[in-house]
């Protein structure tokens, strides 16, 4: 799940994406993309990022949009995946059951019925077929990226690994949290996010990037996580001195760090006489082999910088509203009222579209 950053990817990363995709049919590699919530547009009925690769039909790619349990051919044997997607209100209750529900019995609801879903897909494994339970969801155990800490916070459904660690299954890969994890280490079946293949944001920044190559048997799974040579994501943090010269001293700590094709970020501290005397060309010279340079800027004491909360695209609508809430502080007494509102707008918009 999550191919892409978000449900609407510009041409040049579809193009990208389904070359590879490509390259995996041909060779005859079976592929299951699992839906993933960045995969879910925003607006109600709109396709999702993955649903292409299912309408044409490519040759053993199998797109999982809704509980399913799939029969897969390799070229070591038959093999079982049960795929549960991004479990999100569409998928496991009907408008008139939540129609009078709020958010929290909404969530808890879902996180219900999708354990039951998946305690009844345990039970439908055959004996003496491997089988894999594929998902993308958020579990509580893990641990979070810094890309992914606003998750902890939301309104996403949220399963325990006991819920998912069932006896049936050889093996659970898991997506949504970016970073590599085993949740149920020593213990039979593992429960694996192999996490995401680069990095999303300097969060990430000190994560190991990789795969999960799997040997599946029956009750003797094993894994193996490959590092992959993912972009570096690279923070230089100096203060620079009273007797320093402020461009010199900022260049030798650049020529540190192995820069090339990284993205970088640049904070300095410096006395207030010496803030003119950065030489800001010379600075980007220094910088030339970096991919990427998203920040050089003086740090600030942390009671003189504003954080103003990001608001994005990928959030979901209520998510979004409390993130501009709180950058409006004039908004917040009303906060409640406007939330109240908004998901009566955001229902009635639905039974719009459902017709």
């Amino acid at each position: 799940g999550d191919a892409y950053k978000n449900s609407n990817p510009n041409p040049t990363h579809q193009r990208e994406f389904a070359g590879q995709i490509y390259r995996l049919s041909k060779a005859q590699i079976p592929v299951v993309m699992i839906n993933g919530n960045h995969d879910n547009p925003v607006s109600f009925g709109k396709a999702t990022s993955l649903d292409i690769f299912d309408t044409l039909n490519v040759s053993g790619i199998r797109v999982v949009t809704e509980p399913d349990l799939l029969d897969i051919e390799t070229k070591g044997g038959p093999v079982q995946v049960f795929g549960l997607p991004w479990p999100t209100r569409n998928l496991f209750l009907s408008k008139e059951e939540y129609k009078d529900f709020t958010d929290e019995e909404i969530t808890k609801e879902i996180q219900k019925r999708a354990s039951e879903k998946i305690r009844e897909f345990a039970r439908m494994m055959k004996p003496g077929i491997p089988a894999i339970f594929a998902a993308h969801l958020a579990v509580a155990e893990a641990t979070y990226s810094g890309s992914e800490r606003s998750a902890i916070i939301g309104r996403d459904p949220v399963f325990s690994t006991q819920v998912l660690a069932q006896k049936e299954f050889d093996y659970v890969a898991l997506g949504h949290i970016h970073k590599f994890q085993d949740l149920n280490p020593n213990h039979h079946p593992p429960v694996v996010y192999p996490g995401s293949i680069e990095r999303i944001n300097f969060g990430e920044e000190k994560d190991n990037k990789g795969v999960c190559l799997v040997n599946i048997e029956k009750g003797q799974t094993s894994y193996e996580f490959i590092p992959v040579p993912a972009r570096k994501f690279v923070t230089i943090d100096i203060t620079i001195s009273e007797g320093q010269d402020p461009t010199n001293t900022l260049i030798k700590e650049i020529e540190k760090y192995d820069l090339a094709e990284a993205v970088a970020r640049i904070f300095y501290t410096l006395p207030g006489e010496k803030k003119n005397l950065l030489d800001f060309n010379r600075i980007n010279t220094a910088l030339e082999e970096a991919f990427l340079i998203t920040t050089i800027a003086e740090k600030t004491k942390p009671f003189e910088r504003v954080q103003r909360v990001e608001i994005s695209e990928n959030l979901g609508m209520l998510e979004a509203m409390d993130k501009y809430i709180q950058n409006n502080p004039d908004l917040v007494p009303l906060s409640g009222e406007l939330k109240t509102y908004a998901q009566k707008l955001e229902r009635e918009l639905e039974d719009t579209e459902g017709g």
